[in-house]
C-alpha cells in the first residue's frame, strides 16, 4: 500500500475543495477541531487581506484523499510565513496533518517535499501547539531540516487528557482519597438531592440562552479591565464559536451544559466531543458560589457525561494548571515549531529564537513576565523592521 506514487496538490480557494470534502470529513475521523467545518470556519472568520488559503492534498494516482495539510500563507514577499488554519488566538488544538491510519510518515514526507519545491515562496513556517505525537507534522519537520532548512522546537504548556474507566465509580478510585471523598459528598448533597439541576443546548432554540450563560460566567471567571469578557473579549474569536457551536450542534458534537443552584446558573461548560473524547474547550464559575465548589460540581458532571457516552478520554486541552494532575490527567508535551529556508536573515532569526527560548528557560523564575513578552514581540517585530528599512532605502 505505502508503495503507491503519490501526488501533492495545493488549494488556493474553498470552492476547489468541494470534491474533496467527504475524503476530508474521512481523514478527521469525527474530531471537530480537525473537521473543514471547524478549519474553514476560522478561514471565513479570520483570514486578513494578505493570506492565502494553501491547503496541500496528499492523493493517490486515483484521486482518492490520503492525506492533507491545512495550511496558509500569511503576508507575502519576503516575509511569507506558512501557518496552520486555526493558529491564531489558540482556536485549534491538536495541530497535525490529517492522514491515513499508517500514512503519517509518508503523508508527512509528501508534504515537505511540496515545500521545499515552493521553497522560493515562503521565508518560514509556523506551526504552533503541535503535541509531541502529532507524526505527520513532525514528519514534515524532519525531512525539512534533513534537506537545508534550520528548525527551532519551543517547548510550551503541555497538554492533559484523563484516561476514562467504564464507570463512575472506577473512576473515583483512581483520585486521592481526599478528593474521592470530596466528590461522594458533593454528589450527594447536590446532584443526588437534586439542589443542583444540569442544563444542556439540545436544540439550536436554546443556544442563544446557553452561549450568554457562557459569556456571563466566563467573564466572572476570568474577566479582567483589559478583557471584560476573557478570551472572548475578541470579536473574531466570539463570532467564530458563535458560528462553530451552531455547525457542531447539529452535528450532534457539542457540550454546552450548565450547572443551576435554586435557578440561577453558577457553573458552564463549553465542551466538544467524538466517539472517543471529550475535549474541554472553555468554562466559567459564578465566584459568590464558591460554597457550592461550582467548579467541581461542572467537573464532575462533565466526566460523567463522557464515561456514559462511552469515551476513553477528558481532554483538558493546552495548560499546566495544577488541578489538572488533580483529577488524573497526564500530560502530553507539546511544542512550538519554526523552519526558516537557508540565508544569512534565516540564521540571525534562527539564533534569536535560540537564544530568546534559552533566556526563558533559564531565567522565567527570577524576570518579570513583562519583560519575557517584550522579547517575543521584539523577535517577531525583526523581519518586519528590515523589510521596512530595505523598502525606505
Amino acid at each position: 500500500m505505502l508503495s503507491k506514487p503519490l501526488q501533492t496538490k495545493p488549494v488556493h480557494s474553498v470552492s476547489e475543495l468541494a470534491p474533496y470534502l467527504d475524503g476530508w470529513r474521512t481523514l478527521a475521523s469525527g474530531r471537530p477541531m480537525r473537521s473543514p467545518e471547524w478549519l474553514l470556519g476560522w478561514w471565513k472568520i479570520y483570514a486578513s487581506p494578505g493570506d492565502k488559503l494553501n491547503i496541500i492534498l496528499v492523493v493517490e494516482p486515483g484521486g482518492a484523499l490520503v492525506g492533507l495539510a491545512p495550511l496558509y500563507l500569511q503576508n507575502g514577499g519576503t516575509c511569507a510565513t506558512f501557518r496552520v488554519l486555526g493558529a491564531r488566538d489558540n482556536c485549534t488544538h491538536h495541530t497535525d496533518w490529517l492522514s491515513a491510519a499508517g500514512w503519517e510518515s509518508r503523508v508527512g514526507g509528501e508534504v515537505a517535499l511540496f515545500l521545499l519545491r515552493c521553497r522560493q515562496d515562503w521565508k518560514r513556517l509556523l506551526f504552533e501547539a503541535v503535541d509531541a505525537d502529532a507524526d505527520a507534522l513532525h514528519a514534515t519537520v524532519a525531512h525539512l531540516t534533513e534537506n537545508g532548512c534550520l528548525g527551532h522546537r519551543r517547548p510550551i504548556n503541555s497538554c492533559w487528557k484523563i484516561s476514562l474507566p467504564a464507570t463512575w465509580d472506577d473512576y473515583l478510585l483512581m483520585l486521592s482519597r481526599s478528593l474521592r471523598k470530596r466528590c461522594r459528598k458533593l454528589q450527594r448533597q447536590f446532584f443526588d438531592s437534586g439542589k443542583i439541576r444540569i442544563r444542556q443546548v439540545e436544540e439550536e432554540a436554546d443556544l442563544r440562552e446557553g452561549f450568554q450563560t457562557l459569556l456571563e460566567l466566563h467573564a466572572d471567571r476570568w474577566g479582567s479591565a483589559g478583557q471584560p469578557l476573557g478570551v472572548f473579549s475578541d470579536p473574531k474569536f466570539r463570532k467564530f464559536h458563535e458560528l462553530i457551536s451552531k455547525g457542531l450542534l447539529a452535528q450532534s458534537k457539542l457540550r454546552l451544559a450548565w450547572l443551576e443552584y435554586e435557578g440561577k446558573p453558577i457553573a458552564i461548560e463549553y465542551q466538544f466531543f467524538d466517539e472517543e473524547t471529550v475535549y474541554a474547550y472553555q468554562a466559567g464559575l459564578d465566584l459568590s458560589m464558591d460554597k457550592c465548589s461550582p467548579g467541581k460540581l461542572s467537573m464532575m458532571a462533565a466526566i460523567q457525561f463522557a464515561i456514559a457516552k462511552g469515551c476513553k478520554s477528558y481532554d483538558l486541552l493546552g495548560g499546566d494548571e495544577p488541578y489538572k494532575a488533580n483529577w488524573r490527567a497526564a500530560p502530553v508535551a507539546r511544542h512550538d515549531l519554526r523552519v526558516w529556508n537557508a540565508g544569512i536573515r534565516a540564521h540571525l532569526e534562527w539564533a534569536g529564537w535560540r537564544g530568546y527560548s534559552w533566556a526563558v528557560r533559564r531565567l522565567k523564575p527570577i524576570i518579570p513576565q513583562r519583560l519575557i513578552a517584550m522579547g517575543l514581540k521584539f523577535i517577531h517585530a525583526a523581519g518586519k523592521v528590515r523589510i521596512l528599512r530595505r523598502r525606505s532605502a
